[in-house]
């Protein structure tokens, strides 16, 4: 029996330990009146980024940081660590977020820190329905909800999900997947090793991923040119039957398909199809290093 009891008494002291140094942080608020057109600007260096949108004239602003595992003094250097900085000028809001690995005492070893990895920066927006994005992150996640305006942007490491945009997007990442719901608009979508997916794009489109697969659907008819290349993946169109357009589509170590009755041609390994569909139009060209290319009717 008392065995027993110190057994419950050093589980009930790990489980207070693990407490202890569990989750830890602040969080920060801001709110900025403005007028719909304006625009977003953030430049953050590590973290995530929620934008969605809100009904008042007003730009949100919630910042979380949050440090895990850590005790009292490790928690007060490492948020000392990060400075940043929310401003307004005029409609437009500027959020900026750095860490300087310099700052502090050398008793405190930054390399620990960067192997634990124990800070998370989460920052939620909440911008006017009409409303620009442009963000420069160098790691993180992007998550912008249904907007009307320009969306530009740019993560070194990190997913980009965008929602419903009225407005041209132009957005790109070093290493990850980019996701579009919709877009009416022009569309420039970059991803150095990630998956492209666009459910809709009523305009025209250029998607390039060095490894990954591209798919989108065209449900209006461009009126310039569109290019979608993979270096190692898949590309597949979906497109609207009354499309005019002239394609040139090409897999070097791959197959092709094509539903709209262009005759697929090659040898070994490498096919392509060209030609005019519904009398023909701007040029929709198709292009995979290793992987398959198709056309396929909506």
């Amino acid at each position: 029996m008392k065995r027993a009891s110190s057994l419950i008494v050093a589980l009930f002291l790990v489980v207070a330990a693990a407490y202890a140094n569990g989750p830890e942080g602040d969080t920060v608020k801001w709110s900025f009146k403005v007028l719909p057109g304006g625009t977003l600007y953030l430049d953050i260096d590590i973290g995530n980024v929620k934008i969605g949108s809100t009904s008042d004239d007003a730009v949100h602003v919630i910042m979380d940081r949050i440090v895990d595992g850590v005790d009292s003094d490790d928690l007060k250097r490492i948020l000392e660590l990060h400075e940043y900085d929310v401003d307004q000028d005029g409609n437009d809001v500027i959020i900026e977020s750095h860490f300087y690995r310099d700052k502090g005492d050398d008793s405190w070893s930054w390399r620990r820190w960067r192997k634990r990895n124990p800070f998370r920066l989460k920052v939620t927006v909440l911008v006017p329905q009409e409303y620009d994005i442009d963000f420069r992150m160098d790691a993180g996640n992007v998550d912008i909800e249904d907007l009307t305006g320009e969306i530009v942007g740019r993560t070194g490491a990190g997913n980009i999900d965008i929602g419903e945009i009225y407005g041209s997007v132009d957005v790109s990442s070093g290493s990850g997947n980019i996701t579009i719901e919709s877009i009416v608009g022009y569309a420039r979508i970059r991803s150095g090793a990630g998956n492209i997916e666009i459910d809709e794009v009523a305009g025209e489109i250029y998607a390039k991923t060095g490894a990954g697969n591209i798919i989108a659907t065209l449900t209006r008819q461009p009126l310039r040119a569109s290019e979608l290349t993979s270096g190692a993946g898949n590309v597949i169109v979906y497109m609207d039957e009354d499309i005019a357009v002239d394609v040139d589509a090409h897999a070097s170590v791959g197959s092709a398909r094509c539903d709209f009755g262009l005759k697929v041609t090659g040898k070994w390994m490498s096919k392509s199809f060209a030609g005019r569909i519904n009398g023909g139009g701007p040029e929709l060209s198709l292009r995979s290093g290793v992987g398959n290319v198709s056309l396929r009717r909506k």
